[in-house]
């Protein structure tokens, strides 16, 4: 997007009184209007498949008196659905480390790189019920702060990210929210590698994050040391964490010229506790982009998701005979189902394609992602394993 102005701001100390000197810095306007064709697979109900999104961005800088610079930047994103505004606050320290504010932008933290595959558009799980397992919970989360440390040239650097509530809401100025969990959580970025020039470029890094649960079965337990289990912990119960939910992800791209290759790998334990919670979800996603200069680009992605549920035995549609079971080593489970949808591990398999095509300020983009039959809302039967989601948009930003 080109700047639509900038506007010199100036503001006198007098009715400020922390303040000895002007402020000074500059805004710029920048906006975009969308119309998009959403089509789903034949066994969902897509209802009017048009729509239309309206985004207006208002951004500022200016330079600190002693180095460095502090931004901001405020998003309202207008869609015939629904209006969200998102903003956040950077102070940039002498070139190298930044300290942020974030309230619902989520571009920092693990967030950030919660998968970094290239891609023409949209990820290859837009417009799915189901989303691949990454990270984010945290630098995602309103009111989150992030400090970041990058060397020159090679990018080498680290982030830390930090949220006091994860999950919460938009918060005004003095006030306080509701919303969201009523625990915290830190997370880390480290990049080894980031260059990035016109014609190379390659990326290696990890990220990890922790919920720090102030509540969990571990900790309870610690007061019962006669069984050395608490009672949130019991196979019948579900919504309670048995630890602290954690995860780690390592990601990697290259750039070649024209062509764009990334993957990740992503594993999750979310701490769920009872036999229908699930023990720990991992990830792998690759895809290849070809992009030709400004103006023409494609991609095709391609991702497994892989859940292990804390029961063994769960049972499907379909049932496994004792001979079947005890071949696979699960003697005893009775009905396990055959089916996809039973047993200790299931298996979502993520398939997608984007292309888009710039001319000036006018976009014209597509993209079509599937995902297999179980990973979908279950409401959506029909014939087939597979639920799709095709989208053309046209873009004009200003």
């Amino acid at each position: 997007m080109n700047k639509l102005k900038n506007i010199g701001i100036t503001a006198l100390a007098g009715t400020l009184v922390s303040l000895s000197a002007a402020q000074a810095g500059g805004v710029s306007v920048t906006g975009s209007w969308e119309l998009s064709y959403t089509n789903l697979n034949h066994t969902k109900d897509t209802g009017n498949k048009l729509g239309v999104n309206k985004n207006i961005g208002f951004a500022g800088s200016g330079d600190l008196t002693d180095g460095g610079g502090v931004t901001w930047a405020t998003t309202i994103g207008l869609s015939d659905a629904s209006g969200i505004s998102s903003a956040s606050m950077s102070l940039n320290m002498g070139g190298i480390a930044t300290l942020a504010y974030d309230s619902g932008t989520g571009g920092y933290g693990a967030n950030a790189v919660d998968n970094i595959v290239p891609t023409a558009w949209e990820e290859i799980d837009y417009g799915l019920s189901t989303g691949i397992t990454d990270l984010g919970a945290v630098s995602s989360s309103n009111g989150s702060i992030h400090l970041s440390v990058k060397a020159p040239v090679a990018g080498t650097g680290f982030s830390l990210s930090y949220a006091p509530r994860v999950g919460e809401g938009q918060i005004s100025d003095g006030a306080t929210g509701t919303g969201g969990s009523n625990y915290k959580g830190v997370d880390m970025v480290v990049d080894f590698v980031d260059y990035d020039a016109a014609h190379f470029g390659f990326r290696w890094g990890f990220a990890g994050q922790i919920e720090i649960v102030p509540n969990n079965c571990r900790k309870m337990a610690r007061n019962t040391p006669e069984t050395g289990r608490h009672s949130c912990d019991a196979d019948s119960l579900t919504g309670q964490h048995k630890d602290h939910p954690y995860g780690g992800s390592t990601f990697t791209k290259l750039q070649l010229g024209p062509l764009h290759l990334g993957a990740q790998a992503t594993f999750k334990d979310p701490q769920e506790s009872g036999s229908a919670g699930i023990k720990n979800k991992r990830s792998i996603i690759a895809g290849a982009a070809l992009v030709f200069g400004d103006t023409i680009s494609l991609s095709y992605g391609e991702a497994w998701d892989r859940y292990r549920y804390n029961d063994a035995c769960r049972g499907g549609d379909g049932f496994l005979g004792q001979s079947e079971q005890a071949e696979m080593g699960l003697s005893g489970c009775g009905g396990l189902g055959f089916d996809g949808k039973g047993g200790e591990y299931e298996t979502i398999k993520y398939t997608g394609w984007s292309a888009a095509l710039n001319i000036g300020p006018v976009a014209i983009k597509g993209t079509k992602n599937t995902v297999g039959g179980w990973g979908e809302n279950s409401s959506n039967s029909g014939e087939g394993l597979d639920k799709s989601h095709s989208e053309v948009n046209l873009s004009i930003a200003f």
